[in-house]
């Protein structure tokens, strides 16, 4: 049950690529991707999906007449089959989709004179047409028009067809592997298959599968259900399918076969936990697969619009905060992931998992804190196995990598201070190159003298029983010491001393003494010259 503590509901808000009807959940149709093998069907053009930059097609739903101007700009087909567009509509379409490869127009109501309206459009090659407008052909045009009832385009659905033949084997090898499991009735093997599921193993698993395969010709859901965890838990996501499809369709199969289509097609996945949900309302399992569908394609919109749904009924904490914590980093936001990892880690101390995760999560958040060395060695304490050697190997790499950047960096700073101290002018490449060797060496015992004694203690014991060098070696400092001074004394002076033979000392660089001549100066002159004017006061 969801306790008062835990985050409800978040308002999403609407993405600045979000189309008007995706904002208010119009139906546009099916997207269809182009891959290798050809178009297969992809999400439903419903909600803020992201298309950008992908080739994708849309097999068009009635809405999407009343909302042409929302279909992406970038679209490579379209199929408007069975519905009643016109002229118009087909007159935009050519006006907003300038790389349209093909076009469906088969039981529509366009004419010739749409037809026409389309020759704008460069990319595009395949028409599909009624009979009676295969006469408004061009000849000599470059599109080609297509009638009949054959698919325009071949369209799959992406999802291998389930194994049987490998089903039937898996159930061969896991009796034969334990022949002493046996159980009453199905309930009793779905209860036992169930306690052995939670032990995580590969083994245990093969072994539930023997004590559910007397009672697979039942056709019991809950049967069914449990052998396609065990097959799943063996990766085995074809064979799950298999077991999934001799079950009825009811909303507890949907749910789990979206749970083995996330790890295939998340497209379908999605689709079918939709199907889930519309069959039961509140299935924690579907939900739980719409959100890992969207989180597998990158939909993080959508994804955590789906996490909302999942937070406003009854759910699984631990399940909450795994994919909370997933979606955070996918945004991101190495914060909020921390933050979802220590709610699980409230519920569950000592889950292995949700330590190295919290490691991760600290790690991109603070990459120069050692923080995260100590909780990675609980994470390698809870499960010594799966994350030891990984949490000795990250250790030496990060103490590796930091020493290798530091040094790298201080390489100009001892040129520039080499080439400006007297001293070492002359050596400067060699003085640089040990300079250089001795930073990288400080920096490496720094970071493992701040790391946590008890990791430096595992490190340690490790390295002495496999005989491997995760630690700082004696041997590569003593390495780095000669190579420092084989660089400082054989290394040639870029600037060498004057040859002491010459009689007449160092040789002088000629210099040129230029005076420039005086410029010359001119001097005017005026004449004095005197002016008189008579005296207008006296009387002639």
């Amino acid at each position: 049950m969801a306790s008062t503590g835990m985050p409800g509901p978040i308002m999403v808000r609407r993405p600045t690529w979000a189309l008007d009807s995706w904002h208010d959940g119009t139906y546009l149709g099916t997207y269809l991707l182009a891959g290798p093998a050809g178009w297969e069907r992809w999400y439903d053009a419903q909600g803020p999906l992201d298309t950008r930059r992908l080739p994708l097609a849309l097999d068009a739903a009635p809405d999407a007449l009343r909302r042409l101007g929302d279909i992406p700009t970038h679209l490579r087909g379209l199929s408007l089959v069975g519905l009643p567009a016109t002229d118009d509509d087909v007159r935009l379409i050519a006006r907003r989709c300038k790389q349209l490869r093909w076009i469906d127009l088969r039981g529509t109501q366009v004419t010739a004179a749409g037809l026409d309206e389309l020759r704008r459009v460069r990319p595009l090659r395949h028409i599909g047409v009624d009979p009676h407008l295969l006469l408004s052909r061009d000849p000599n045009g470059r599109q080609q028009l297509i009638s009949g009832s054959q698919p325009l385009i071949p369209v799959s659905t992406g999802v291998p067809a389930p194994d049987v033949a490998g089903l039937h084997e898996t159930l061969r090898k896991a009796v034969k592997n334990n022949p002493g499991a046996g159980a009453v009735d199905p309930d009793e093997a779905t209860a036992r298959a169930r306690v052995l599921l939670d032990a995580g193993t590969s083994e245990s698993a093969q072994a539930g599968l023997a004590l559910l395969a007397p009672f697979l010709a039942t056709g019991d859901p809950a049967v069914l259900i449990v052998t396609s965890r065990c097959l799943l838990k063996q990766n085995l996501p074809l064979q799950a399918l298999a077991a999934l499809a001799q079950a009825p369709p009811t909303g507890a199969v949907l749910a789990w076969r979206a749970v083995v289509l996330t790890t295939i097609n998340p497209s379908e996945a999605a689709r079918v936990a939709r199907a889930a949900l519309r069959e039961t309302i509140e299935n924690q399992v579907a939900e739980w697969a719409l959100v890992t569908a969207y989180l597998n394609r990158a939909q993080l919109v959508l994804a955590e619009e789906a996490l909302n749904l999942l937070r406003s009924r009854t759910y699984d904490e631990i399940d909450e905060a795994k994919l909370s914590a997933r979606l955070a980093r996918a945004k991101r936001r190495y914060n909020e992931e921390a933050t979802a990892w220590q709610r699980l880690l409230a519920v569950v101390p000592d889950d292995a998992d949700a330590l190295a995760g919290l490691a991760r999560a600290q790690r991109s958040a603070r990459p120069y804190s050692l923080r995260w060395v100590h909780t990675l060695n609980r994470a390698a304490t809870a499960d010594v196995g799966k994350y030891g050697r990984r949490m000795m190997e990250q250790v030496s790499g990060h103490r590796f990598t930091t020493a290798l950047a530091a040094a790298a960096l201080s390489w100009p700073v001892f040129m520039i201070a080499g080439a400006s101290w007297e001293p070492t002018q002359r050596h400067v490449w060699g003085w640089s190159l040990a300079g250089v060797i001795l930073v990288g060496n400080l920096v490496s015992l720094a970071i493992w003298f701040t790391t946590p004694r008890e990791v430096r203690r595992v490190i340690r014991n490790s390295d002495r029983l496999t005989g491997q060098h995760h630690g700082p070696s004696r041997r590569a400092m003593l390495t780095g010491a000669v190579i420092a001074a084989c660089a400082v004394l054989l290394i040639p002076a870029n600037n060498p001393d004057p040859d002491p033979f010459t009689p007449t000392g160092p040789q002088r660089v000629p210099t040129f003494d230029f005076t420039p001549p005086p410029s010359p100066t001119f001097s005017f002159s005026f004449p004095d010259t005197t002016f008189s004017f008579p005296d207008l006061s006296e009387t002639p």
